[in-house]
């Protein structure tokens, strides 16, 4: 199967990310008895969030995944508890011989991102105080000191006195 998305096409409402390049899906879908195997990949480019300054950091991803499914089990959860195994929790649920291509996407790219997004490694983020982009200026705010180097703090000040 191959899909590229139209532009608005997919949702991101909920996610840490932004497209910027609708993303394209290709892959193949194997039966393996009662479950399927969908191979494939994702082209695309977003954008995420900077964690210290908030600015857009873009990212071109090619993503591969290969997954499985399982039809959903109508009698699954009636009984009361019910024991998940370790591959279970490998397996993802489709519904009504449809698997939704939207949510394999979304999740897909939402595991790529990075656990901390930086725009650069030598970020300096915003000012806690003022909110400036510290990359970009100075600002005049004064600078709390940490309760446990006040001591240094006061030392380095009597000898420039």
């Amino acid at each position: 199967f191959e899909h590229r998305y139209a532009e608005g096409e997919l949702d991101t409402g909920n996610h840490e990310f932004e497209l910027v390049e609708p993303p394209a899906v290709t892959g193949r879908i194997d039966p393996t008895g009662r479950e399927m195997r969908v191979r494939g990949e994702i082209r695309t480019t977003f954008t995420a969030l900077c964690d210290r300054c908030l600015n857009d950091v873009p990212f071109s991803l090619v993503i591969p995944f290969d997954l499985l499914y399982a039809a959903e089990d109508p009698g699954a959860g009636r009984s009361g508890e019910t024991e998940i195994t370790d591959r279970d929790l490998d397996i993802s649920i489709y519904q009504h011989d449809q698997i939704d291509l939207d949510e394999l996407v979304l999740e897909q790219i939402e595991l790529s991102l990075p656990s901390r997004v930086l725009c650069s490694e030598n970020c300096r983020g915003l000012c806690p105080e003022c909110g400036a982009d510290l990359n970009v200026e100075q600002c005049g705010c004064k600078k709390p000191i940490d309760p446990r180097w006040q001591a240094l703090a006061d030392l380095a000040r009597q000898e420039e006195e």
